[in-house]
């Protein structure tokens, strides 16, 4: 069997929405209220790789079911998966956590005593289970965080998502693994209804969700829901590739992938904004395109091994972009708007580098180096 290439496109796009949503965390801690020409301020991009995570998950459990000739205990299906996942998401979430931490409280000029209960009680966030842990004291709309004793400090915010997607493919696996066919027909689109049903056609953020009423984390419903309509989208990727395209097909998904970049684009830039569900519309749309990679657009960046380095480097963008928000801002008060977008970018693609390489060549030998040893005997 021919092991599959990877679809460079999808990093491209991984790198392009991990920069608009550092943008968009910019706008909304440094500089929503101190002037009126913000940039970039629309898109949801986050739906894109929740989505992604679904599919992700979704075809590893198509490749395990094949490669086995008997079935696997869904429990230990799950944990398997789950381990796979903390085990690659796991090195940029510290690295991440950590150098937020250490960032931060060096702005605030905490004391030791401080800086040591500050840790236990974020020990959530370290071991990257803050979507189950208790979180009292969030974010604020500053570049300073105050230390309060007894309270869960979030260091660093955005990565809620991977301790999200971490626990979800635990619980998602299972239940796939269980019973595809109650999966597919009954659970999954339940408690996509359920969760958009609440959301989706409102403004109102998603801690307003039904699930979150009942004891659920709303953060958690969430990504849950969207790696459902990823999970979900395999099926028709599946279909899509082993479909013979003709010219008129071709031409056609070539048009939708192009208006929906120029869609991404325009709201990027202009702020204009939708509820979740149509957003959560365009972002499955896209990513189904993106993945049957059988359109002339696709072929523009086909197999392109710098769009593959970019989709590798998004993760660990992702993990230090908000500490260098606070950094930047703290060092250079005076520092323009636009010339914070671009020294932002700079320095966290820079640190994203260095994190990366770490990972490669000390953390992930690691975390996997039976792995490693297996494949030498063999």
């Amino acid at each position: 069997m021919t092991k599959k290439k990877p679809i460079s496109s999808v990093g491209l796009w991984c790198f392009i929405f991990v920069i608009g949503i550092s943008i968009d965390y910019l706008n909304t801690y440094i500089w929503q209220d101190k002037t009126p020409s913000l940039i970039f301020t629309g898109g949801k991009f986050l739906a894109f790789f929740i989505i992604l995570a679904g599919y992700i998950l979704m075809s590893q459990y198509k490749q395990t079911k094949k490669a086995k000739d008997q079935k696997e205990c869904a429990s230990i299906g799950a944990w398997k998966y789950a381990g796979q996942t903390f085990s690659k998401l796991y090195p940029s979430l510290l690295g991440g956590v950590t150098f937020a931490f250490i960032i931060r409280n060096i702005i605030t000029g905490t004391k030791l005593s401080s800086l040591i209960t500050a840790f236990m009680d974020s020990i959530w966030e370290f071991i990257g289970l803050s979507q189950i842990g208790a979180v009292g004291l969030f974010e604020q709309t500053s570049g300073a965080v105050l230390i309060s004793p007894g309270t869960t400090t979030i260091w660093n915010s955005p990565l809620w998502v991977i301790s999200a997607i971490i626990i979800a493919s635990l619980f998602l696996y299972y239940i796939v693994s269980k019973n595809e066919d109650f999966f597919v027909a009954i659970f999954a689109p339940i408690f996509i209804i359920i969760t958009y049903a609440s959301m989706g056609l409102s403004t109102k953020p998603w801690s307003h969700t039904v699930l979150g009423s009942i004891g659920l984390p709303s953060g958690l419903a969430r990504v849950m829901a969207g790696m459902c309509v990823g999970m979900l989208s395999y099926y028709v990727i599946s279909f899509l590739r082993k479909k013979e395209f003709g010219e008129t097909e071709t031409i056609c998904l070539s048009l939708i992938h192009m208006v929906l970049i120029m869609i991404f684009i325009y709201t990027w830039y202009y702020g204009f904004t939708w509820n979740e569900l149509t957003n959560g519309i365009l972002m499955t749309l896209f990513i189904i395109v993106l993945l049957t990679d059988k359109d002339y657009i696709s072929d523009l960046y086909h197999n392109s091994k710098s769009c593959l380095f970019l989709g590798k480097l998004s993760l660990y963008y992702y993990s230090c972009f908000i500490a260098f928000i606070f950094l930047l801002s703290w060092l250079f008060p005076e520092m323009s708007y636009h010339a914070s977008i671009i020294f932002n970018i700079l320095f966290s693609t820079c640190w994203a580098f260095i994190m990366m390489y770490v990972d490669d060549y000390v953390l992930t030998p690691l975390f996997r180096k039976k792995k490693k040893v297996n494949k030498l005997a063999k």
